[in-house]
């Protein structure tokens, strides 16, 4: 007589972990949670910042279209997966990953480097997309992220200093903002539907024709639209239909059901994820510690019943003179910006600025905003040709009625010049006005001023030396105020006869 002594199975069956494990699609979800989340909590500031830079409705409205886009890209390379041949070095994985990773820590630290134009140029999103790479190479290996090498492409699209050239190189303007959207969406088409070469391009052609026409008739019946609807709704309606067009398309000539539901998913390539998962944590814990600049913090003083449409008013004491508008403000500051410069003399000179008394230029720039935000993501190398210009630290200065000016000198080292610059904003609590006022220290009649110019393309050199070597290439560090009495006197005289003809108008 035997006894069977083999151990009786478990009644409850597999546990949860197991159950996971033998589900594809289970285990490709819980890593993308993983993978979302660490990307979340590491960058959780810049994400912050980019929704307050969206409430203020500038041009980087258009990630949200970018997101869809790209997971539209994704899903379409997910569907024509084929074998794979069985040849994975996890250890490369480990070591390729998480060199990206460091790379991603590394751009979230070189943050500070950036902090005048960080709004502009947001290298953080830079790192986000690295973190992504990273942790994807970390959870699924070298093999599979390969082969959505076109779609991580297309995510760099998150890093907004490209689209921004494009569309101000362009004019500017909501239709370029979303052409430029829609020709972004062809291309995502394009990746989502390439099961050849040719099908990629007619599904790309279907999207520009669909997203052109979709454009064309939202700015006919709806030409008030938020510029996130140019953006959003034309290229991702014409990915949509040209995806689900030619997906159709295919499953009806193979006969197939058109359905995606309950088609097999073919088990991961890396079955365990352990130490590398952790190490995707807490790099994601440490980074959520790491600052972003800080932003938003210009000092704004309300003056109700203020006047912010430029040119500002002519104080007693001084002369205007020639006076010149700019409408390509818009494509800076939307659509209702306006900008005037404004050439303003003293009535009589003073030995106490010139050495011949001769009477002193100042260059008066006012632009008016609805958008105050957009100033910091456009600052004034944006408006005005000062390339290669060295810049100093701004200098706080108290004005009258609570207003707080920012002083600092440009040095034009081809020229030999330096200017003082002081500025500030003021908003009647819809309406924001920024007043730049600008002297030169040469005092000839003829001496040269900053010339107004939309200077985009010609920044990114500057832009790249301030990447390769940091902001120190570009600060003045021995600033002289010359005239600092000069803008000061004059700044004083300007708010004060604004804030009393405010006063009369309301009275």
């Amino acid at each position: 007589m035997t006894v069977d002594t083999a151990p009786a199975p478990a009644a409850g069956g597999p546990g949860l972990r197991e159950r996971i494990a033998e589900n594809a699609a289970a285990v490709v979800a819980v890593r993308w949670v993983l993978i979302v989340v660490a990307a979340v909590v590491a960058f959780w500031h810049t994400l912050d910042a980019v929704f307050e830079e969206m409430r203020a409705y500038t041009l980087i409205t258009y990630l949200p279209a970018v997101v869809v886009l790209v997971v539209i890209a994704a899903i379409g390379v997910s569907w024509r997966r084929g074998p794979e041949l069985p040849i994975h070095d996890r250890q490369t994985d480990v070591i390729v990953g998480t060199v990206i990773l460091i790379v991603a820590l590394t751009l979230s630290l070189m943050n500070l480097r950036y902090s005048r134009a960080y709004l502009t140029t947001h290298v953080d999103l830079l790192g986000l997309w690295m973190f992504l790479l990273g942790s994807s190479c970390l959870m699924y290996g070298l093999r599979p992220v390969a082969r959505y090498r076109w779609v991580w492409f297309l995510l760099l699209m998150i890093w907004p200093v490209p689209y921004r050239v494009e569309v101000l190189t362009f004019g500017g303007g909501p239709v370029v903002a979303g052409a430029i959207m829609v020709a972004f969406g062809a291309a995502a088409t394009a990746v989502a539907t390439a099961r050849t070469p040719r099908r990629g391009l007619f599904g790309a052609a279907i999207a520009a024709g669909v997203g052109a026409v979709a454009l064309i008739g939202l700015r006919l019946v709806f030409p008030n639209a938020p510029m996130m609807a140019y953006q959003t709704v034309p290229a991702v309606g014409a990915a949509l239909v040209a995806s689900a067009w030619l997906y159709v398309d295919y499953r009806r000539r193979q006969g197939d059901s058109w359905s995606p539901l309950g088609r097999a998913m073919l088990p991961v390539s890396v079955r365990r994820v352990g130490r590398p998962g952790f190490l995707v944590v807490v790099l994601a814990v440490a980074m959520f510690f790491i600052p972003i600049p800080s932003f938003g913090e210009t000092p704004n003083t309300h003056i109700a019943g203020l006047d912010t449409r430029p040119p500002v008013l002519v104080p007693p004491g001084w002369v205007a003179g020639q006076v010149t508008r700019y409408d390509w403000v818009t494509s800076l500051y939307g659509p209702d910006a306006t900008m005037a410069v404004q050439n303003i003399f003293q009535s009589k000179g003073s030995l106490e600025f010139d050495k011949f008394a001769r009477p002193r230029k100042i260059a008066v720039t006012s632009i008016e905003t609805v958008a105050p935000l957009s100033f910091e993501v456009y600052p004034v190398i944006f408006t005005y040709y000062l390339i290669g210009d060295r810049f100093s630290s701004s200098v706080p200065v108290s004005l009258p009625h609570g207003v707080t000016g920012s002083l600092q000198t440009v040095v034009d080292d081809e020229s030999y010049l330096t200017y003082n610059r002081l500025s500030w904003n003021w908003n009647n609590g819809e309406r924001t006005q920024r007043v730049t006022l600008v002297s030169v220290d040469n005092h000839d009649p003829d001496a040269p001023f900053p010339t107004p110019d939309m200077t985009i393309a010609r920044n990114l050199s500057t832009f790249l030396t301030v990447l390769l070597r940091g902001t120190a290439v570009t600060i003045d560090l021995e600033p002289q105020f010359k005239d600092r009495d000069l803008l000061v006197g004059y700044a004083e005289d300007l708010i004060n006869a604004q804030v009393d003809a405010t006063a009369k108008a309301s009275s």
